[in-house]
């Protein structure tokens, strides 16, 4: 089944489906850093009016979401609000396309009539695998061709000439370390393409993958420095072990 990012957006087509793949989007942050004294403008209509845009020009049937719908903000003055973006959300997604959600670390306790909630060990569309990717996947999805995951937020750190450093959001493409998927997955499929998502939403932050180690969980078996990096304009960075 032929998968693709949109040029330019932090999403994915999937043409058969005539679905839109998206991740990440952690309603609610805003609420987390007024908490610590930063104002960030509100995103979530900014980022319906993004996300309705690309619904429209791909005339996108369904709206898949990867996890991490919400962020869960533990300060009781914020969490009616957050609810409430979530709600806002989901109720003007549902009046253009079918919801479907994979649960993420950040949604334990999401809920929605306005959406089909799936677990956090993910789903399968024909030969294509889903999940967040925080927790374990079911050993069925390691069969599938092609893996599409989230939950890392990759970024990239790259240096100008004159030193100044900065982080690019950018999708991640490559493989399992073999070795070490046999060992966990000993009936899936070790040629499986793996595709990490970047965060949908731009104030979500993110991990430096050309900086930083992947130790736990499905990122642990990602063989991320022979992965490569494509920036959101398309542009390809080539191999992550170059990059650093």
């Amino acid at each position: 089944m032929k998968v693709e990012p949109i040029y330019g957006e932090r999403a994915l087509y999937i043409a058969k489906e005539k679905a839109v793949v998206i991740a990440d989007l952690h309603l609610g942050i805003e609420f987390e850093y007024m908490a610590k004294g930063i104002i960030i403008p509100m995103q979530t209509k900014n980022l319906v009016e993004r996300l309705l845009a690309i619904l429209e020009k791909k005339r996108a049937r369904k709206l898949i979401i990867l996890g991490d719908l919400k962020h869960v903000i533990n300060e009781k003055e914020y969490i009616m609000k957050e609810r409430k973006e979530v709600r806002y959300f989901l109720k003007e997604m549902a009046e253009h396309v079918e919801i479907w959600i994979v649960k993420g670390n950040h949604d334990g306790r999401l809920k929605s009539k306005y959406a089909k909630i799936f677990g956090a060990r993910g789903m399968m569309l024909d030969d294509v695998a889903l999940a967040h990717g925080h927790a374990w996947v079911s050993p069925v999805l390691m069969k599938a061709s092609i893996f599409i995951m989230a939950h890392l937020h990759p970024h990239i750190r790259l240096v100008t000439k004159t030193g100044y450093s900065y982080n690019e959001a950018c999708w991640i493409i490559g493989g399992f370390k073999k070795e070490k998927f046999r060992k966990k997955y000993p009936e899936g499929n070790d040629d499986i393409r793996i595709i990490i998502m970047p965060s949908f939403n731009p104030v979500a932050g993110g991990i430096a993958l050309n900086k930083e180690k992947l130790t736990r969980g499905m990122a642990s078996l990602i063989d991320i420095r022979n992965a490569n990096a494509y920036l959101i304009n398309g542009v390809n960075l080539g191999r992550i072990r170059n990059l650093s």
